[in-house]
Formats: C-alpha cells, sequence, structure tokens
C-alpha cells in the first residue's frame, strides 16, 4: 500500500500535475505532516499514524502563491471535511490532488466509522463499516430513556475542563470569530462554566459538517466520547434528508436549503440508539 501511494506521488510530482504533496514524512515520532516537492524525498513518505490534514491543507493553499497545485494523501474522513472545507469557501477544491487511501478496519472500528475509504481509493482495501455489536458505550450514553441518557452525559460532561481541544481539533470547525467564543451562548469568565450547553451548541453547530473522523474525541484529555454525541445527529441528518457530510460536494446542507424551502419541516429524530447502529450497519 505505502509503495502505491508513493509512486502515485512521484508521477505527480515529476509530471508536474502539482507543486507539492502534502502526507506524513519519516521523523523520530514516526510521521509528521510534511510538504514534499521533491520526487527524490518521496521515499521518506508513511502512512501512520493517523494524522487529519484538512486544517494543514487550508493554512498552506490561502498562504500559497496564486495557482499553486497541491496533493493530498487522504483517507476517508479527510476527503470529506475538504470537502465541507470547499462547500464553505475556505479552500478550491480545483487546486487539490486526492491521493485516496483506505483505513485498516481496526482503524474503522476505533473510530466508530461508517465509511472508512475515500471515494476513490488508491491503496488499500475498503474495510467494512465499524462493528459496534457489543459496545459498552453506546449502551451506557444512548441507552434507556431520555432522562437516563441526559444523567449520563451530564457525568461525562462534568468532567471537562474546557480546554478547547475538540473545538481545535475539528477540521470543519473553521467560524471566525468562533461561536463558542461568544459570550452570548456560553458565558466566559465563569467557574466552572456550563459544560452542558458548552458541548451541545459545539455539536449542534457542526451537525451538517461532521464527517466522522474522531478528532474531537481523540482531542479530549478527559475521555468524553463525543463522537456519541455527534453520530445521533448524522443519523437524523441521513434519516430525514439523506444527507452525508462530505459526499455531496454540490448540495448545500439541508439545515440551510430545506429551512429556506420548506421553513415548517423539521428534522425526524430516530430513536438514538437504533439511528446509530442503523447508520453503521449493525
Amino acid at each position: 500500500m505505502l509503495d502505491a501511494v508513493r509512486k502515485i506521488a512521484k508521477d505527480l510530482l515529476r509530471q508536474g500535475a502539482v507543486e507539492g504533496v502534502l502526507g506524513l514524512g519519516e521523523d523520530d515520532g514516526g510521521g509528521a505532516p510534511r510538504v514534499f516537492d521533491d520526487p527524490g524525498e518521496i521515499d521518506a513518505l508513511v502512512l501512520e499514524p493517523k494524522w487529519l490534514l484538512a486544517k494543514i491543507v487550508v493554512s498552506i493553499m490561502n498562504r500559497a502563491p496564486e495557482g499553486y497545485r497541491l496533493a493530498v494523501v487522504c483517507r476517508g474522513c479527510d476527503e470529506r471535511a475538504l470537502v465541507e472545507l470547499g462547500k464553505r469557501n475556505r479552500i478550491d477544491p480545483g487546486r487539490l490532488h486526492i491521493i485516496g487511501v483506505a483505513c485498516s478496519q481496526g482503524q474503522a472500528d476505533r473510530c466508530l466509522c461508517r465509511r472508512p475509504w475515500p471515494s476513490r481509493v488508491d491503496a488499500g482495501v475498503r474495510a467494512r463499516p465499524a462493528d459496534l455489536s457489543g459496545n459498552d458505550q453506546i449502551r451506557k450514553y444512548l441507552g434507556g430513556n431520555r432522562g437516563e441518557r441526559l444523567e449520563k452525559w451530564r457525568e461525562a460532561f462534568a468532567r471537562c475542563i474546557k480546554c478547547y481541544g475538540c473545538r481545535n481539533a475539528c477540521p470543519v470547525c473553521n467560524c471566525s470569530p468562533c461561536k463558542l467564543e461568544d459570550g452570548m451562548w456560553v458565558h466566559r469568565g465563569d467557574f466552572a462554566p456550563d459544560m452542558l450547553t458548552f458541548h451541545l451548541v459545539r455539536a449542534m453547530h457542526v451537525a451538517d459538517a461532521c464527517v466522522g473522523c474522531g478528532a474531537c474525541q481523540d482531542a479530549c484529555p478527559v475521555d468524553i466520547p463525543l463522537m456519541l454525541l455527534q453520530s445521533p445527529m448524522q443519523a437524523a441528518l441521513d434519516h430525514s434528508y439523506q444527507y452525508e457530510a462530505g459526499t455531496q460536494p454540490e448540495r448545500q446542507s439541508p439545515l440551510l436549503s430545506s429551512y429556506i424551502e420548506e421553513p415548517s419541516r423539521g428534522i425526524s429524530i430516530p430513536d438514538w440508539t437504533d439511528s446509530l447502529e442503523a447508520r453503521h450497519g449493525t
């Protein structure tokens, strides 16, 4: 798989199809983001560890000369994030070339991912959607009645130290200024802040753009299962509008378009546990 990615990257640079290739380069820790512009250096390109690159793409393209073209070694979630960022005019998708890498089954299961592959797989084999059977956290946080679920989430959010790690790691959280810093919604300077409000505002604000990458959960220093908050919202959009973020480049978010066209129409929200398991095909 690695050899296939390296060959594609070398060919793109040699042919002048792109000016740079963004991927992971070998370092003492195993791998870190690097832009390769010399085909002779591509043998230092690696695929592990998982490292989301979408925000780095935005940073590079905002500073690059006009017409600069970049190839990106992408997992499925990274590609979907780039699609959403393109819809929001943060990047020009026409200047990007995606080198698609499928995730392993183990990675898919760890991320609760229902689509652990990019739209075009250049390297690797498509894994199955995540197997959620026997997942204790799903039963804990998404099982029971509404009151029981709310209490479990309150307990989880009580651990939050409001470090903004989830916000900072999210590849599709891109508003400036950030709505989470707006005192109208989440008061600053209070100790301790209202964590339930903070996380619900964050979750709702990216609900129609969340690509299921798990970066928010990976960044959390107190192990709050944030993907179990996002996944039912994604399932509700799938259920009501057949919409999955990052998979339909030409389609506007139904939370915008459907409200304008049908202001009286709401979102039909199925049972959280059932919707999550149905979303992942279990």
